[in-house]
């Protein structure tokens, strides 16, 4: 072995110490306040809140060797209720992959597929879509299928999100987080900062994204919000030397997409994200399981993906886990905030609403689902 091959091994080895330092001492769990008893339940309603991970890939993705027993016991840590599994579309991969229970957590077997203007997540899936079609011919199969398609990787979407038959998008998404960052901030991250400052500093929000969500949204209601996972636990920076940096039990307490239902099975999952009953959270920064956005009228409650008439009587009203900083937003712009754990607003004129929460610090948290208020 001659000098130079000597240092290049001495430095990576290095390297290779310090990153394992970090994940070994650096290790998280969820902040915040957690429910007293899960599932919790959405007062006023016969909805339960269910927390899951989607967007995962798994041994059935090209890029991926994560196995379903490791997915499952992830979730366990991260009291994840369902994933949704969206490995790289192959015959395999929808022929061998898992549906229906593992332990406690309901998997829903989807699949990410590409097309010329962009990539979708479509689920659940019973057979293969058509490869490298226009999207909305993609949503039309999952349609077929009983299924839901969805903007995936919007920050690389070639052409706006008017197409025929999708249900919704990621607002967020942590590879994408990864990337907007930029690799070697991130590397440096890895290296020198406890590895919680690593997934804090994925959880990015895109206001081309959701600037993009906001004029869309003016088209069709509901357009769903999920927050994409893309798990794959397959960073290995330093190589076999390095171990694996975003394992699934890591990726599983950053982000979590919540689903307002009333089982916890396939068919009532499924309904609830057609229907836009879903919120957003960055749980690196605190528990998001109870955050409420609801418009209330003489009695009766309605959630994410609503839509109410106006009238003196009605009230959206916005409920937090703990105190962060709450904005209400119209039509994309927002017209009131407020630091605490709660936000009202007495007789909203017309418009779409929704509802953003960052911590104390700044970062990003919350993301609602949208409510709109006809005249």
């Amino acid at each position: 072995m001659n000098r130079a091959q000597s240092t290049n091994l001495l430095l990576s080895a290095s390297f290779a110490v310090l990153a394992g330092c970090s994940s070994v001492t650096t290790m998280f769990s969820t902040p915040g306040v957690h429910p007293a008893e899960r599932p919790l339940r959405v007062a006023g309603t016969s909805l339960f809140d269910w927390k899951g991970v989607v967007h995962c890939h798994s041994h059935l993705s090209h890029d991926c060797e994560g196995t379903i027993e490791e997915i499952s016991a992830a979730c366990d840590e991260a009291d994840m209720d369902f994933v949704v599994m969206t490995d790289h579309q192959t015959d395999e991969s929808i022929r061998e992959g898992v549906r229906g229970f593992v332990g406690n957590t309901l998997f829903v077997l989807g699949a990410e597929v590409r097309s010329p203007q962009g990539t979708l997540l479509a689920f659940p899936l019973t057979k293969p879509l058509r490869h490298w079609q226009h999207p909305g011919l993609l949503a039309k199969e999952a349609l077929a299928q009983g299924g839901l398609a969805f903007v995936c990787h919007a920050e690389l979407w070639k052409i706006g999100w008017n197409v025929p038959g999708l249900a919704g998008a990621e607002i967020v998404n942590l590879h994408a987080g990864a990337m907007t960052e930029g690799y070697l901030g991130t590397l440096g991250t890895v290296v020198f900062l406890p590895l919680r400052s690593l997934f804090e500093r994925l959880c990015l929000r895109d206001s081309r994204v959701l600037d993009a969500w906001d004029n869309h949204l003016q088209r069709q209601h509901p357009f769903t919000p999920i927050g994409g996972n893309d798990a794959h636990a397959n960073l290995r920076v330093y190589g076999a030397l390095g171990g694996t940096i975003g394992t699934y039990r890591e990726v599983f307490l950053t982000l979590s997409t919540h689903v307002l239902a009333e089982r916890l099975d396939e068919p009532s999952l499924v309904e609830a994200f057609r229907l836009g009953r879903t919120y957003v959270s960055f749980d690196v920064f605190g528990e998001g399981a109870g955050f409420d956005f609801r418009a209330e009228d003489r009695g009766v409650v309605s959630i994410g993906g609503a839509t109410v008439a106006a009238s003196p009587a009605l009230r959206l009203a916005v409920r937090t886990p703990q105190a962060g900083h709450i904005v209400l937003l119209r039509d994309g712009k927002p017209i009131r905030e407020v630091d605490g754990d709660s936000l009202e607003l007495t007789s909203p004129p017309p418009g779409i609403y929704r509802t953003e929460v960052s911590t104390s610090g700044g970062q990003p948290w919350l993301f609602s689902s949208t409510i709109r208020v006809l005249p």
